[in-house]
């Protein structure tokens, strides 16, 4: 169950930087603080819903079948990319909106950021290993109950939230040097190729691993 090794271990998974940790950095500096919590909750709402299809057993289809790895793979490979163009688009405005303009598109803008974390997350098919692969090596001989299928979830959840925090907080600072015009558009231009990068590397991963 719930012991040393399986924290560690998930924090490894969680700390490695991958799609979900970049677009949070992205939206984080595009548009605030706000907007990386926001972004850490729609990633949480994706491995619920990762967590949930683990139970019906649907996740295991992303395992076992090339059509739905595929399907999955490119959908978030597409949406990496889409959000490394509309980074690179918007490269003058990264990072610095006007008062005026938060106020007015501030629900709009926080949905946005909900909606990629969560995308991203969904997307992902690497993240049924987590739920096929990993937590059922940590469940009680005889492949535990349901209570316990669900406590070790919840606390792999919760590393990945709290981590993500400390992230949006690491980054909020750094975003102050960001009233600087050149620096905006020079960071515009390395997290829109990031992006790109993991997207392309999403859209050839390998197959279903088992």
């Amino acid at each position: 169950m719930v012991n040393g090794v399986f924290i560690a271990t998930v924090f490894a998974m969680v700390a490695a930087p991958g799609p979900s940790f970049m677009v949070l950095v992205n939206e984080t500096l595009r548009r605030g603080r706000g907007a990386g919590l926001v972004t850490i909750l729609g990633s949480s709402t994706g491995l619920l819903m990762w967590a949930a299809a683990s139970a019906l057993g649907l996740a295991a289809l992303t395992q076992t079948s090339e059509l739905v790895f595929t399907v999955f793979k490119l959908a978030g490979a597409c949406y990496l990319c889409y959000l490394a163009v509309m980074t690179v688009r918007n490269r003058r405005n990264f990072g610095h909106q006007q008062a005026e303009a938060v106020e007015e598109h501030g629900t709009a803008g926080l949905w946005r950021s909900y909606r990629s974390g969560l995308v991203t997350s969904v997307a992902n098919p690497k993240m049924a290993t987590v739920y096929l692969a990993l937590i059922p090596q940590f469940l009680p001989t005889g492949g535990g109950s349901p209570a316990d299928v669900v406590t070790l979830t919840a606390v792999q959840i919760m590393i990945s939230a709290a981590w993500y925090v400390v992230v949006v907080a690491l980054v909020g600072l750094a975003r102050r040097l960001l009233v600087m015009p050149k620096v905006r558009v020079g960071l515009a231009w390395v997290s829109g190729a990031v992006l790109l990068v993991l997207g392309l590397r999403t859209a050839v991963m390998t197959g279903p691993m088992v």
